[in-house]
């Protein structure tokens, strides 16, 4: 088994861990096999983490936890917007530099939850912000109906649920087919001016 101090055993664990996820996915990887290639005794991973879970929440809480953020502060932008009578200043609060900063920064934590979680808390990722992303819309569309920004009327909470989840797939494909920054810059330019137009021809904006 190599030696070193403990930062470099801890590089090794992380280096082997990424790639054995993303190779093998959660639910694949063995901890011994991922350790044999850190080389280093199970006994000496359990002095950086607790579990094989531990690790993967490693790569990825952070990028959860960033995301999550951005849709709490999100919403009272949203209800600023609509009470400024500024609706279409919506669609500008997450718009496509702001998401694709976040992915870019992100990508390998993204690609382990998109590919890679199953069996992991974090297996319904996406589905949690599709459902988030759900919630802050209609919120916010009703509250512009009220003020009689909209003359139209809404979609069903079933709908607008089936459009965030056909938006949110179709953002993070730029990571299932592991684009690179220049391509994802223009698809995800292209996806939200796509999605926004349409949502401005539903509401008659």
């Amino acid at each position: 088994m190599a030696h070193g101090t403990y930062d470099d055993t801890h590089q090794r664990i992380l280096e082997s861990g990424m790639k054995m996820f993303l190779d093998n996915g959660f639910e694949r990887t063995n901890l011994r096999d991922l350790c044999a290639q850190a080389g280093i005794t199970t006994g000496s991973f359990y002095r950086h983490f607790e579990s094989k879970e531990d690790i993967f929440s490693f790569f990825v809480q952070p990028a959860v936890d960033e995301i999550r953020k951005d849709f709490a502060d999100a919403e009272p932008a949203c209800r600023e917007a609509v009470e400024a009578g500024d609706i279409r200043r919506l669609w500008m609060i997450m718009d496509a530099d702001r998401l694709l900063d976040y992915i870019y920064r992100n990508f390998e934590a993204l690609k382990l939850l998109l590919k890679c979680s199953d069996g992991t808390k974090y297996s319904d990722f996406l589905n949690d912000l599709v459902c988030m992303e759900t919630d802050i819309s209609l919120r916010s569309l009703k509250l512009a109906k009220e003020r009689g920004l909209i003359i139209a009327e809404l979609p069903s909470e079933q709908e607008m649920h089936m459009i965030c989840h056909a938006y949110v797939s179709s953002v993070f494909e730029a990571v299932l087919h592991d684009l690179s920054r220049d391509k994802m810059e223009n698809y995800i330019h292209t996806i939200v001016k796509f999605f926004t137009a349409g949502a401005y021809q539903v509401l008659g904006l």
